[in-house]
């Protein structure tokens, strides 16, 4: 089975690091933009429902070390629940805490002549 590709919108219509609701065939997707990147995730969060679109786009806290300042790993690659804190990879959907067991759906994305395409079946 091959996906078909959906056109969501110009490139330049996506902020960096802005989480931008967007619906495909019927289905509510959450957009972020990471430099030339983008990811797409379900929308609605597995905990209670909440639109991960409103969400915040973070990074993953890096431990400090002696002599080393804080700071972060993966920069715009965490989208956290706006309603609990849950984090998800925006690589893969999966959470922070339980990877292995709550996840929200990840969709493949590309970029055609400056137009952004989700891959959905």
């Amino acid at each position: 089975m091959t996906s078909i590709a959906s056109d969501v919108g110009a490139v330049g219509g996506f902020r960096d690091g802005a989480p931008q609701r967007v619906v495909v065939n019927g289905r509510a997707l959450v957009v972020v933009r990471k430099g030339s990147e983008f990811f797409a995730l379900r929308e609605a969060c597995p905990h209670a429902g909440a639109s991960l679109s409103r969400g915040r786009v973070v990074g993953l806290p890096r431990q400090a070390l002696p002599g080393n300042a804080a700071g972060y790993e993966r920069e715009g690659e965490i989208l956290t629940c706006p309603w609990h804190g849950w984090s998800f990879d925006l690589r893969t959907g999966r959470s922070l805490v339980k990877p292995e067991k709550v996840r929200v759906r990840a969709y493949a994305v590309s970029v055609r002549d400056g137009r952004v395409c989700i891959h959905a079946d």
